[in-house]
């Protein structure tokens, strides 16, 4: 992508709207975007507004989901919201203006970075810069606007006791047993590998769309995390199943590699994000980094 005055003031807006409706919200309706996008891709063969709402300067997980995590930091170390870890609150409730900025900021900072990293053509071929960009966008959130540090501040002594949850220091207690994690990650993973070798398949002209078909209905599914309703994560399960899938034109790979992102995930929310103040997203680095594993692994031995 190239970057000009408007794609950055897009992206500022992006950051600054999802900073307003909450992360939650904004990644909602970036599943829906994708949806939408890939329908268009399929019906007219034209990619704008997949790349460019759904997954750039509005919706772009890099951009929007991103500087809504960075709003809800910000906010918390002001004493404007409760936890820097709401994924659900939308920021335009605490009535300030500056934190609907630090929104715009991290914005910018995703599009810039991503766009930094498209620069080089293996990175931009074998990892996932989006997930990236949300990683490290996070990690900066946490050094600069949180206090228990990257790995967060727990009483639990050695690897082991940090990996164990409690009660109150859990991501997701209805999946974070490995049998519930795996067996999500090997279902949920078919489906997403399925459905992009199949795509692919009879619409050759798709391109990223058939990859991202099924994220974006992981990614809306969530609508309902905000909710007393149990609802998997599936987003980052998604994601590499379909890349492997694809990579390997193999639907059953596909599933082994949802299998295991969706361990990886889990281990992810006990290294970074239970015992953290702000929110690092298991599912980004998931993707961030089984994404490479599998196209690597791919190029190897296809």
């Amino acid at each position: 992508m190239n970057l000009t005055l408007e794609s950055i003031a897009a992206a500022a807006a992006g950051g600054l709207f999802a900073a307003a409706v909450g992360a939650l919200a904004a990644f909602v309706l970036c599943g829906l975007m994708i949806l939408i996008g890939t329908a268009a891709v399929i019906g007219a063969g034209n990619p704008w507004f997949l790349e460019h709402v759904a997954l750039g300067e509005w919706f772009g997980p890099h951009i929007a989901f991103a500087g809504a995590i960075a709003a809800v930091a910000y906010a918390a170390r002001r004493g404007k919201a409760d936890t820097g870890r709401d994924i659900v609150s939308g920021m335009v409730g605490t009535a300030d203006p500056l934190t609907l900025v630090v929104g715009a900021a991290f914005g910018v900072f995703g599009l810039v970075a991503q766009s930094a990293l498209n620069q080089s053509d293996w990175m931009l071929t074998y990892t996932n810069t989006t997930a990236i960009t949300v990683v490290v966008s996070a990690i900066v959130v946490r050094l600069v606007f949180g206090r228990t540090g990257l790995f967060g501040r727990t009483e639990a002594t050695g690897l082991r006791a940090r990996l164990r949850t409690t009660e109150q220091a859990v991501w997701l207690k209805w999946q974070e047993t490995p049998l519930m994690s795996g067996l999500l990650g090997l279902g949920v993973g078919f489906l997403a590998a399925w459905s992009a070798v199949a795509l692919a398949k009879t619409h050759p002209s798709l391109g990223v769309a058939a990859g991202v078909l099924a994220f974006g209905v992981s990614a809306l599914s969530l609508v309902f995390l905000a909710t007393p309703v149990a609802v998997p994560v599936t987003h980052h399960i998604t994601a590499v199943a379909a890349a492997a899938g694809l990579a390997f034109s193999s639907v059953w790979i596909g599933a082994l590699a949802g299998l295991v992102t969706a361990l990886v995930g889990e281990v992810a929310s006990r290294l970074f994000l239970i015992h953290g103040d702000t929110h690092i997203d298991p599912p980004a680095v998931a993707i961030a980094v089984m994404t490479p594993v599998a196209l690597t692994s791919a190029a190897m031995l296809t």
